[in-house]
């Protein structure tokens, strides 16, 4: 397959493909390009809600979490969480993999997608509530208190 990479200015990068007819192997190829974000990383991840297989980009997934041996993923303009046929650490390691660096456990059940973060609520006396915005929220757990405040800058070096 012939290739060719053209320098524009652009908002982000997009990809045109040519043919002569839409094949199997050229929706195959769109699909796994869509999936993608402008590194090159996968962007996608799969949730399921009952029977329903769901698609979600990495940028609107606001938590993964652990509830009663299962993990779920919440989402934007996801009223029910979905669940993640994937442990909390390998989730974790994906997100490493795939250099989703916002994504950062918070505490033994929660990860939490520091892009996502509305604000970080500090009035509880040693607690921090980190805030979503739409009433979602949650909690970082003392264990993990000294990585969070290095990862959001509140350290003094």
């Amino acid at each position: 397959m012939q290739t060719q990479i053209r320098i524009e200015k652009c908002e982000r990068p997009y990809c045109v493909i040519h043919t002569s007819e839409e094949t199997e192997g050229i929706k195959t190829i769109v699909e796994k390009i869509s999936m993608m974000d402008e590194s090159g990383h996968k962007a996608v991840i799969t949730g399921w809600d009952g029977d329903y297989c769901i698609q979600v980009k990495q940028q609107n997934i606001l938590r993964v979490y652990s509830l009663d041996k299962k993990v779920y993923l919440e989402c934007e303009g996801e009223e029910e969480p979905l669940l993640l046929k994937l442990r909390l650490y390998e989730f974790e390691e994906l997100a490493g993999r795939c250099g989703w660096t916002d994504f950062i456990r918070i505490s033994n059940t929660d990860i939490v997608n520091l892009s996502k973060v509305e604000k970080f609520d500090m009035s509880l006396s040693g607690v921090v509530k980190v805030n979503y915005g739409n009433g979602r929220f949650a909690i970082v757990s003392r264990r993990y208190m000294n990585k969070i405040k290095s990862q959001i800058l509140m350290t003094r070096k």
